[in-house]
């Protein structure tokens, strides 16, 4: 990726009261947004090159090619079951499907960032959650690898006036060395719960 500039902060106010994580986090968006446009132009243009071959290659059927996009996969049956069947875990919700960027795989920051313009919904999170999380206090949940082993996590909420989002601290280097993790890599996490006790469920796609 390219490096940043001046020009990528054109849009950005920047605002009397703002401490040194709300200019890391605004670091973080323009990042994070520079990124996704410069995978969304790489991507349509890998796109019309498929489908100039694909209608060279039919172009003899005389077939009109429709390219459509997959549904979002389900919680594997096997994370399900043991969800479910070994750990009493109920309410199964999917709270995002992502790419990876290279500030979520960045050991020296050691964590995920769930922005809140990707979140599937916010009902996985309780009243008192939501209250505890705004009060910026730290939910220590169970998180679920695919490989069925449980880790602990810290679960945050970072309010920014432009972008806020959830945050999974504590261990997260563990999940990326793990699983492989790396950029451009598609996850899901998935939030259930044990006795109402929040948990997570992680799946690399």
């Amino acid at each position: 990726m390219e490096l940043l500039s001046s020009e990528d902060f054109k849009n950005t106010k920047i605002e009397p009261g703002w401490t040194a994580m709300d200019y890391l986090l605004e670091v973080v968006r323009v990042e994070q947004e520079k990124m996704q446009e410069q995978i969304f132009v790489k991507e349509k243009k890998n796109g019309r090159l498929k489908r100039k071959r694909r209608i060279q290659e039919n172009n003899n059927k005389n077939k009109r090619l429709i390219t459509s996009y997959p549904s979002k996969p389900l919680l594997p049956e096997g994370l399900k079951r043991h969800i479910v069947e070994n750990m009493g875990g109920s309410n199964c919700v999917l709270v995002i499907q992502k790419q990876l960027f290279l500030s979520d795989v960045n050991p020296q920051a050691s964590r995920l960032l769930i922005p809140f313009s990707q979140v599937e919904s916010h009902e996985f999170l309780n009243e008192s959650e939501v209250d505890r999380l705004k009060n910026k206090e730290a939910i220590k949940a169970c998180l679920v690898e695919p490989s069925m082993e449980e880790i602990e996590i810290n679960f945050k909420w970072w309010n920014m006036r432009k972008n806020s989002m959830y945050v999974i601290t504590t261990s997260w280097n563990s999940i990326v060395k793990n699983n492989r993790l790396k950029v451009e890599d598609i996850v899901q996490l998935w939030s259930f719960r044990v006795n109402s006790t929040l948990c997570f469920a992680f799946q690399k796609l």
